[in-house]
């Protein structure tokens, strides 16, 4: 388990109390699904609260990524060393394992896991990515700091591809492990994977991109993998075109503002990628090559936009948000006219608006909601302590924002003319039995929500 992740899991254990039984909060429409379709936890794994999903998965221990294929009908969960494949009821949103028994279903980097299928690059999986055709899956995993590509099977169960496919494509990408973790077996190496905390495919499937949480100083990157749609193998693109990284020192061009790196997002008509950077308290903006893949940083005003609490020479971005400090989730509406960032240290989810033409980005105070209020965010919403995650619904009326610190889902209304945010709701219902969330994930039509806990090893459903 990667260091961020540890310090994260204490301080969330923390704020929840031992043994507590602080049930999910959630603030707006959303309802738990009904039985054991609406919960599932893995029942070969302790949780470390005492909430108990009635429903089991084999796999789920420390669930910490969460993913829905484009055809709605699978969810897949990784977690620690594992990737689980659920099977979706369209219908209903629930959930249950692809195959029975659900060992079948789940593929474990360690030999002691029940998962039949073992994949040892797979150790410290956090990040998921399904491929827009939705024939593939791709795993981002910390202790390895590898991707690696799957074939969606049968009912959606997980097929590990093979370390060379067609041409020079591989099944998987390593770069540098944790110390102490063995080197994974991978047909391709780059030396600018560590700690991959996410992932991104764009709009064309030619092309993945993934974020790495340094493992070291300045070993922070972005990187871009080539796809080949038709076979989903990977390649590193060559010389220093393919990687961007916080300081010089792997071959990579070295940008500012990178630093623990957390998530990515890239723009409906694949012109333009984003990176939020939780150490720099930063949103980068990059020009993407279509035919190339790769990415040119916006230099001028508005291509950058931080907290300005870092150094200067960490993120020189000219305008500056106070909010963005522990910038950890970005997504974009789907009119390409908005991006919106959960930003953990203050606990608040800031709206930028975006060119969508330049792709540059532009503050509008007061256009933020924070924990605790202050004169350049005026509107305070407690229960957004530790905002996490956020995603945006498809016809972009809602915003769904998961709160660690408040051990909540925050359901935010959008104005889809200006794309400012309003709570749906400050009267809070509870959802038993899941606590603790971290990450999320909407269905196609918006219809399901999916949120992963670490903390109960497992994955909840609700209705948006």
């Amino acid at each position: 388990m990667q260091p961020k992740l540890l310090v994260l899991l204490a301080a969330a254990l923390w704020l929840l109390g031992p043994g507590s039984a602080a049930a999910l909060v959630v603030y707006g429409s959303p309802r738990a699904v009904p039985g054991a379709g609406g919960c599932l936890r893995d029942p070969y794994d302790e949780p470390d609260t005492d909430q108990v999903c009635p429903g089991l998965a084999a796999g789920l221990a420390g669930a910490q990524a969460v993913a829905v294929s484009p055809d709605a009908s699978s969810v897949y969960v990784a977690g620690e060393g594992a990737v689980v494949a659920l099977a979706r009821n369209r219908a209903t949103g629930a959930l249950r394992p692809a195959l029975s028994p659900s060992t079948r279903a789940c593929i474990a980097s360690s030999a002691s896991s029940p998962c039949a299928a073992k994949d040892a690059a797979l150790g410290g999986a956090d990040a998921l990515a399904v491929s827009p055709d939705g024939r593939f899956v791709y795993v981002g995993a910390s202790n390895t700091a590898t991707v690696s590509a799957f074939v969606r099977g049968r009912r959606g169960v997980l097929i590990p591809l093979a370390q060379r496919v067609r041409g020079r494509y591989f099944g998987c990408v390593a770069g540098v492990p944790l110390a102490g973790v063995p080197q994974p077996r991978c047909g391709a190496h780059l030396h600018a994977l560590n700690g991959v905390a996410a992932l991104t495919i764009s709009p064309d499937g030619h092309y993945l991109y993934a974020v790495s949480y340094g493992l070291k100083p300045g070993t922070d990157s972005v990187v871009t993998l080539q796809r080949d749609p038709r076979s989903g193998g990977l390649r590193p693109l060559p010389g220093t075109h393919g990687c961007l990284q916080s300081l010089p020192g792997s071959g990579c061009r070295a940008l500012a503002g990178l630093e623990g790196a957390s998530a990515i997002t890239i723009s409906e008509d694949g012109r333009f990628v984003y990176v939020a950077s939780e150490l720099s308290g930063a949103i980068r903006g990059f020009l993407r090559n279509s035919s190339t893949g790769a990415l040119t940083p916006l230099y001028r005003r508005g291509g950058c936009i931080s907290s300005g609490t870092r150094g200067e020479g960490d993120a020189p971005c000219a305008v500056s948000v106070p909010q963005l400090a522990g910038a950890r989730s970005i997504a974009l509406s789907p009119d390409g006219r908005e991006l919106y960032v959960a930003a953990f240290d203050p606990g608040a989810v800031v709206v930028l608006g975006r060119n969508r033409k330049s792709g540059r980005l532009t503050a509008r105070p007061p256009d933020c909601l924070q924990a605790a209020p202050d004169a350049s965010c005026p509107v305070g919403l407690p229960f957004l302590r530790g905002a996490a995650a956020l995603a945006i619904g498809p016809d972009g009326r809602v915003v769904y924002v998961i709160s660690e610190g408040g051990n909540s889902l925050v359901e935010l209304l959008r104005d889809p003319t200006d794309g400012a945010l309003t709570p749906a709701s400050e009267s809070p219902t509870t959802m038993d039995p899941l606590s603790g969330p971290i990450a999320l994930a909407l269905s196609p039509r918006g219809g399901s929500i999916y949120v992963a806990s670490p903390f109960d090893d497992g994955v909840a459903a609700l209705t948006g």
